[in-house]
């Protein structure tokens, strides 16, 4: 919390406060962990640069004053010298009265950032690692920074879903503008910028000199007025077992920096200390002068929403700054990790509570803005992109596919299951594209047929051992989505099954590429514990056929899911698929030859596999090849952001009525209104148990 534009005390009237410290307060500063770690080197970190008509002033002694914080035991450093950084620039520019920005909500985003998951059920006193000033500083950028009193300690609050209590929703109004790295071991720039800014965020390694001040200086009740006055840490090297610390840097003299330290008042002089030229040089870690962001119209369009935003005319309206937009869809989203369980990590991180939330809340939400009541039938559609994907590119896909349907009201749930491996495919591609002779012929339009399919033959078997390692995790990952019982598939199971309001639904699943492979499983699962779908959506799925057989098919039949709509490319242009060059043919295709221990394997997406395979056969199952009339589409990545496609599918959600679910009761177990009929086993020839086939031209078969 920011205090007045204070003067600091005399030195007379400062000793006279002074009290003897306890043995209390020397213990905690000795026994302080310094967890901080350097920034990793990043080549895009913008560097400052001095104003050439800014001098610095001889002395600079701060004109704004900042309470002193005490982060006690814990790592969070990070945090409360940042909190520190914010508070000042939002008093300077006189944006709030006395703020006070919570120092852990800071925290937990910058180990967020860094990459550093929490252990389950771990004491986060006691079991979190550090952090870094990148790590906060980028947890700022994202998330923003929230009142203190709405994050009062280091465990994450729960949602409130209301804008004046929830953490989340306030934090969007204290923004990062620009953030500048300066250089650590630039005394001159660092004057600068002090001059400029008023305070820097530093880190450096703390040797044991900086605990002296817990057993020599005097407790001061306020800084002292006079440069002489301060204590200064003693200058030595630090070792190589002492961690690093973040603090704050508020002024400098001739000697060194002023530096404000979070371990209180009874550190220091009331909380400050010189730290020498010498002493930085020697320790430095980093220095960086952030500024704030301008608050637009859609941050406090965004700070007062509960949900997603319409605009007058009732469309779902999302910002144009990837990071609000990221905000804005992040409730709609089950980020999931390894195993399928709660992702830690990333820009969308989930907990159980946001799963409990997005049923308990948002779902309520979305009926109320729908006039539905619980006697109507809600559509719930949940999407799983393909499981090639990185975060950026599932985010893409997602801030399309979750305004969309939500125009259509259809409720949107998306996986998002990023592995990120399209990146080591491609790369284990070119791997083998350098090992393949080059005598085969010229670049690639200049090969004849026979002569691209020698190439892309040698590249299939070259690929068929890391390929299968590969492409067998992330089916094994595909499969724990729904099989692990601590998935977050199971905790939105158990949501649904434990909340006494949700009403009636009918259920949909979306999925591309390997998402068809994560709702076989689903399907087979909940299928059996009673559990029906309403239609099936399927982008050039890259499940094998007789997995689809085994695992869906039977519940076709039986109609537990109503119906199945599916895309593929066509032969032709699985054959040009340029996505996975300089392999040159489509993704499925190399799945299908290598990726399967190097052995042919049916894909169902493959145009030339699944129309000879049982499912073609049903009656209930629509297939639609492109390019075509229905869609220029020729990629296999192109579907899930294909404008004709994804209307196709909106289309085909909202026209398939059956299968309405409604949960009778509250609690655990099977506890689904009315259970399917026991599932058919998939019959062994082509369709024979299948239904009558209608006219190829009435089923819209391309």
């Amino acid at each position: 919390m920011a205090t007045s534009a204070r003067k600091p005390a005399s030195t007379a009237a400062s000793k006279t406060r002074a009290t003897k410290k306890t043995a209390a307060t020397v213990t905690d500063s000795l026994n302080r962990r310094r967890p901080v770690c350097p920034d990793q080197l990043d080549l895009r970190d913008r560097l400052y640069q001095p104003p050439v008509g800014l001098q610095p002033a001889k002395m600079l002694m701060p004109t704004l004053w900042m309470s002193i914080k005490n982060q006690l035991q814990t790592n969070a450093c990070t945090g409360f010298a940042l909190s520190t950084v914010i508070e000042y620039l939002l008093s300077k520019g006189k944006r709030e009265n006395k703020p006070a920005i919570s120092p852990y909500m800071l925290y937990s985003m910058a180990r967020r950032y860094d990459e550093i998951p929490e252990a389950p059920n771990a004491d986060p006193k006691l079991a979190d690692s550090g952090s870094s000033l990148r790590g906060a500083l980028k947890g700022w950028y994202k998330q923003g920074a929230c009142a203190a009193d709405l994050w009062p300690n280091l465990d994450m609050p729960p949602a409130t879903n209301l804008p004046d209590t929830d953490w989340w929703i306030d934090s969007v109004q204290r923004p990062l503008g620009a953030y500048y790295r300066v250089d650590p071991l630039s005394i001159s720039d660092m004057h600068v910028a002090l001059n400029d800014l008023g305070v820097l965020y530093a880190s450096a390694a703390c040797h044991a000199g900086w605990t002296v001040a817990a057993s020599e200086a005097a407790q001061l009740a306020t800084p002292p007025g006079a440069w002489d006055d301060y204590w200064r840490i003693p200058c030595q090297k630090a070792g190589l077992d002492d961690g690093g610390h973040a603090f704050v840097i508020v002024g400098y003299n001739e000697d060194g920096f002023l530096i404000q330290n979070s371990w209180g008042t009874g550190w220091g002089s009331a909380g400050y200390a010189i730290l020498t030229y010498s002493d930085w040089q020697y320790n430095a870690m980093d220095c960086w002068a952030p500024q704030l962001g301008v608050i637009t119209a859609e941050h406090t369009a965004i700070s007062e929403a509960t949900t997603l935003r319409e605009n007058p005319a009732g469309d779902v309206v999302v910002a144009s700054s990837d990071v609000l937009a990221n905000r804005e869809i992040n409730p709609f989203i089950i980020d999931l990790g390894n195993n399928g369980e709660l992702s830690q990590t990333g820009d969308f991180r989930t907990r159980r509570e946001d799963v409990e939330d997005l049923v308990g809340f948002h779902l309520g939400e979305a009926r109320k803005r729908w006039n539905l009541s619980a006697s109507d039938a809600i559509d719930i559609a949940i999407y799983a992109h393909g499981g090639l994907n990185d975060e950026k590119a599932a985010a893409a896909t997602a801030k399309e596919w979750i305004p969309l349907l939500y125009d259509a009201k259809i409720f949107p749930i998306f996986l998002m299951w990023e592995t990120g491996a399209m990146t080591t495919v491609l790369n284990l591609i070119v791997d083998a594209y350098r090992q393949v002779p080059r005598s085969t012929g010229g670049v690639f339009s200049e090969l004849g047929d026979a002569v691209k399919q020698f190439y892309d033959k040698r590249l299939e078997r070259a690929l068929a051992g890391p390929g299968t390692l590969l492409w067998g995790e992330m089916k094994q990952n595909a499969d724990a989505l729904s099989g692990n019982s601590q998935s977050g598939l199971q905790i939105l199971h158990k949501a649904f099954l434990e909340s006494g309001n949700i009403g009636k639904f009918r259920l949909h699943l979306i999925g591309h590429s390997a998402g068809a492979i994560v709702h076989s499983f689903i399907i087979d699962r909940l299928a059996k514990d009673g559990l029906r779908f309403a239609s099936l959506n399927l982008m050039a799925p890259a499940v094998r056929v007789d997995t689809f057989e085994r695992l869906v098919l039977p519940h076709l039949i039986s109609k537990a899911v109503d119906n199945c709509l599916q895309f593929s490319l066509t032969d032709e242009a699985e054959n040009k698929d340029p996505t996975c060059r300089p392999y040159l043919r489509s993704l499925l295709y190399l799945v299908s030859e290598s990726f399967e221990a190097g052995v042919r394997t049916p894909i169902l997406g493959m145009d030339k596999y699944v129309r000879a395979s049982s499912v073609f056969n049903l009656a209930n199952f629509t297939y639609v090849t492109t390019p075509s009339a229905d869609s220029i589409n020729s990629t296999h990545g192109g579907f899930d952001n294909d404008v004709p496609t994804q209307k196709r599918i909106v289309a085909q959600v909202l026209k398939s009525k059956a299968n309405v679910i409604g949960l009778s009761g509250v609690g655990g177990g099977s506890n689904w209104a009315g259970k399917a009929a026991p599932a058919a086993k998939a019959p062994r020839g082509k369709a024979a148990a299948a239904k009558p086939k209608k006219a190829p031209a009435a089923r819209a078969k391309k």
